[in-house]
């Protein structure tokens, strides 16, 4: 009796082995030709849930792919973290592989584009920006990892070194410095392009900086800190429709919907 318990769980080990092992190869295989199709710089990650996977393949029928391709070309050297679930995805019938040209049909796409702070400065034209997402009073600011990552579309505290006018007694300017500020700013989207309004110099309990920007000098100041960047694209053409941090991060976020999709459409560049 052991010996046959024994048998039959080697079995269902190897079992489950291949099919994680054919899992990671069909994985593999759409990740490339995504990259190919949309000209990628690298694999991006995927993720096909279903188990057993054989048995979703055969049935042409997934419960989801999850689809991150880091890094991408955004233009300019900048960029982003281009991000997509899939949703009751179902692949019709024939070669059990998704190739370029498989065209798969989609119960709810979303799509997303993450750019850090370091790549957000370089669009806004601000070398040191940091973002920081004020918490509420019992937790650590900018979504420590024992709080989960905090998000928010008003009120965030970005931090960057800009040039401050220097104002004479009779409000006339007389030259300039470069000094690091500290500014609350609100995100929106605005004809699907990322808007940046900064609303004030910030001084509340998240981390910042405490800077001497007087009244006179504070439009000039608010004004290198407010931007609204070229449209992005973001995965499979979806615009953006909302916009709000993620920690340090920004992510533009599009109203899922869905799709009839090919590799091709992943990804349209910058």
């Amino acid at each position: 009796m052991r010996k046959l318990l024994a048998g039959v769980l080697i079995v269902v080990l190897v079992a489950i082995g291949i099919d994680f092992a054919v899992a990671a190869y069909a994985e593999r295989h759409y990740s490339q030709a995504l990259r190919a199709a949309s000209e990628l710089e690298f694999d991006p990650e995927v993720t096909i849930t279903g188990f057993p996977f054989m048995t979703a393949a055969a049935g042409d029928e997934y419960n989801r792919i999850g689809i991150t391709a880091r890094g991408t070309d955004l233009g300019n050297d900048r960029r982003g973290d281009l991000r997509s679930n899939l949703s009751g995805v179902e692949r019709p019938g024939g070669a059990w592989l998704i190739d370029e040209d498989t065209s798969l049909r989609v119960d709810k796409v979303s799509a997303s584009l993450k750019i850090d702070s370091v790549n957000l400065g370089r669009f806004l034209g601000i070398e040191d920006l940091t973002v920081t997402t004020p918490a509420p009073e019992d937790k650590a600011g900018g979504g420590g990892p024992g709080d989960g990552i905090l998000s928010a579309s008003s009120g965030i505290v970005l931090t960057g070194t800009v040039i401050v006018p220097t104002i004479s007694n009779l409000g006339h300017s007389e030259g300039s410095d470069r000094r690091k500020v500290s500014v609350s700013a609100d995100l929106s989207i605005r004809g699907g392009a990322l808007r940046v309004d900064a609303t004030g110099i910030y001084s509340g309990s998240a981390d910042h900086v405490d800077s001497d920007v007087s009244a006179l000098q504070l439009p000039a100041v608010l004004a290198q800190f407010s931007q609204t960047l070229p449209v992005l694209a973001l995965p499979w053409s979806l615009p953006a429709s909302s916009a709000a941090t993620e920690g340090s991060d920004v992510v533009l976020r599009a109203d899922q919907k869905p799709l009839v999709v090919t590799a091709s459409d992943f990804w349209q560049g910058p």
